[in-house]
Order: C-alpha cells, then structure tokens, then sequence
C-alpha cells in the first residue's frame, strides 16, 4: 500500500481514507511489545520430522515499517481522536479491512447507514485537515 509521502495542499476523504489504511498496516508491522524470557541458551527442540525436514509452511514476519511510515502513523492516529468514540471505532476497523457485514453485526445498524457515517467522518477529518 502506497500512501502519499508528503502533506498534500488539499486533504480529500480518499486521501484521508489511504493515511488511515496505512496507518493500520504500519501498526500490524511493528513488532510485538511483549519481551519474550530468555530462560537457556539451547536451541529449540524439534517436536516433529516435517518441521525437522522444512515441510511445514514457513512462518514469516511482515517486513518492518520505516521511520516516515511509523510518524505517518502517529500522526493518523491522532486525527481519530477528532470524532466522537462511536466514529472512531468505525474508521479504524475499516481501516484494517474489517467487512461491512461484520461491522453490522456488532454495531447494529445497516451498512447504508455504517458507509454514510464512515463517509460523514472521513469528510469531517479532511476538513479539518484543510483548516476548515
């Protein structure tokens, strides 16, 4: 996902909507904050002959955000505090691709009436992104 390195002159809902997106996938990059206990120096155990012989699927990491992506994402996740608690819930489980039936069921309300709030706030923040 590609977002715009840059401020833009003019903040669009789709603008604000690609920061938002990014925003969420630079979060699901960063390593996780739990420190693991170190408790020998011995190398694991194979439990199994596939893992012993590589022919489960390879578990492999995201690769890490960079620097301008992750104050990109300071900055996004500020903006969220902009909108009432209901909203901000909204923006950011559609920013990490949560479906519109999905948001339904636990919010309550139609997805007509989820897109046009969604709509509304994306709206809201690139107003006020533009001084508005």
């Amino acid at each position: 996902m590609t977002a715009p390195l840059y401020t833009p002159d003019l903040w669009t809902p789709e603008l604000v909507k690609a920061r938002l997106a990014e925003a969420a996938d630079t979060l699901r990059r960063l390593p996780s904050a739990r420190i693991r206990a170190r408790l020998t120096a011995w190398p694991d155990v194979v439990q199994s002959a596939a893992t012993a012989y590589g022919y489960e699927a390879a578990r492999t990491r995201p690769a890490a955000p960079s620097p301008e992506a992750i104050s990109r994402m300071d900055e996004t996740l500020g903006w969220l505090f902009w909108v009432e608690n209901d909203g901000r819930r909204l923006l950011w489980a559609r920013a990490m691709g949560v479906p519109w039936r999905r948001l339904e069921d636990l919010d309550g309300r139609s997805h007509v009436t989820l897109k046009r709030a969604h709509d509304r706030l994306l709206d809201e923040i690139a107003r006020r992104l533009n001084g508005k």
